[in-house]
């Protein structure tokens, strides 16, 4: 099963290989980037896969053919990038103690501990060339810049903060409006007969 991811550009399910090395907006595509930072290992060895075999196909092309019949020359739909722009260097882990390559006048590398190479150095053995090692490097394919991929990544949550947002929004407006409270009760018509009964003592009192 080979992997496809929906492009949003050109609106249709494309193959991730033809996203990694013939797309001219790989770099800036968000969609890709978020992608292939959860598919790296199997985006890589597809993108490593299918330069081997172009290698082997120019092998054999160079080689000298029968001849053939002539036929129309049909040009390539999509040129391919050159694996050079491809491969990037990627630190592994620091090296927390000193470590050499020591390359002997054979030409041949190891990779030696200090206590090593002071042993050799004891034993009379010397090295035609020493480096002090201090990364331990890997070699990747880095088809999008780390950059890029934590700026997709970042965009993304934004778009998720507010899709969640505006469902709430939504459901808040979906529930039943609140049950009218009931106005105060009437006053009793009794309060309201004091009042002409103590007009009617205050008349007496002046008369």
């Amino acid at each position: 099963m080979r992997l496809r991811l929906y492009c949003n550009r050109y609106t249709h399910f494309k193959d991730a290989l033809v996203c990694s090395v013939s797309c001219v907006y790989r770099t800036r595509c968000h969609d890709f980037a978020l992608f292939y930072d959860d598919h790296r290992d199997e985006v890589d060895t597809l993108v490593a896969d299918y330069y081997d075999a172009r290698r082997v196909q120019e092998v054999q092309e160079s080689r000298p053919a029968a001849p053939r019949t002539t036929l129309a020359h049909i040009a390539p739909v999509a040129r391919p990038e050159e694996l050079r722009k491809l491969i990037r260097l990627e630190v592994l882990r620091e090296m927390a103690e000193a470590v050499y390559i020591w390359v002997d006048k054979e030409d041949r590398a190891e990779l030696l501990e200090t206590a090593e190479v002071l042993r050799r150095a004891e034993r009379g053995q010397k090295a035609k060339h020493i480096y002090k090692v201090s990364q331990e490097m890997e070699l990747r394919y880095q088809l999008v810049p780390r950059k890029r991929i934590e700026k997709a990544r970042r965009n993304a949550a934004v778009e998720a903060e507010r899709a969640d947002a505006r469902r709430a929004r939504r459901g808040a407006s979906s529930r039943p409006a609140p049950a009218p409270v009931p106005f105060p009760a009437p006053v009793p018509a009794a309060e309201s007969a004091e009042a002409p009964a103590s007009r009617r003592r205050r008349r007496v009192a002046r008369g």
